[in-house]
C-alpha cells in the first residue's frame, strides 16, 4: 500500500530540488502525492503597498489577488501534470494563510499524510531570526516525518538538479 507524501510548493527551483529527492531516493509507483501551494494573503504581491483595511473596496486589489491565486492554479497544474506524467497519483490544493507552516500542518492532519517533504529556501541566519523558518516550524511542530530538502549551494551545482524539469 502507497504512503500520502505532502509536498509544499512553489515557483522556486528549490522545490524541483525536493521532487527530484522523492524521485531519486523514495519513489513508489502506489504513492499519492499531494502538492501544496500557499498564499499569503497580507503579502505585497496580494495587497501591494496598501493598508488591509482599504482591501475590501478596491478592485484593483481584487484583481491582484485573483492574478496571485491564477498563478498558484498554474503552478498547481505544472506539478499534477508532471506526476500523471510519471504515472502517480497525485492531488494539489492552493491555500491562502498569513502562516503557511500552519496551513502545511493542517493539510498533513486533514489528509492524513505519512511524510512531508520540502525545500528549504536557504535563508541565512539573520533571514531565519527575522522572517522565521517555515520548514523548521514545520520540523518541530509535524506529528510525521519531514525532510527538509537544502536549497543548493550557488557556488557548487548540485548533481542532476538542473536536469529535473516538469515542462
Amino acid at each position: 500500500m502507497g504512503r500520502t507524501i505532502l509536498v509544499p510548493i512553489d515557483p522556486s527551483e528549490t522545490c524541483k530540488l525536493a521532487l527530484k529527492f522523492y524521485t531519486d531516493n523514495l519513489f513508489n509507483k502506489d504513492d499519492t502525492l499531494i502538492f501544496l501551494h500557499v498564499i499569503d494573503p497580507t503579502s505585497k504581491k496580494m495587497v501591494g503597498e496598501e493598508k488591509k483595511e482599504e482591501l475590501r473596496d478596491n478592485s484593483v486589489s481584487n484583481i491582484t489577488a485573483q492574478r496571485v491565486l491564477d498563478n498558484g492554479k498554474a503552478l498547481t497544474h505544472k506539478y499534477l501534470a508532471w506526476g500523471r506524467d510519471v504515472g502517480i497519483n497525485v492531488k494539489a490544493f492552493v491555500q491562502s494563510d498569513a502562516k503557511s507552516a500552519v496551513a502545511i500542518l493542517n493539510v498533513a492532519r486533514e489528509h492524513c499524510v505519512d511524510h512531508i517533504i520540502m525545500a528549504s529556501r536557504g535563508l541565512n541566519a539573520l533571514g531565519r531570526t527575522f522572517m522565521g523558518s517555515v520548514s523548521n516550524y514545520v520540523v518541530h511542530h509535524s506529528t510525521v516525518p519531514v525532510t527538509v530538502v537544502p536549497c543548493p549551494n550557488e557556488d557548487k551545482p548540485t548533481r542532476g538538479f538542473r536536469r529535473f524539469s516538469l515542462h
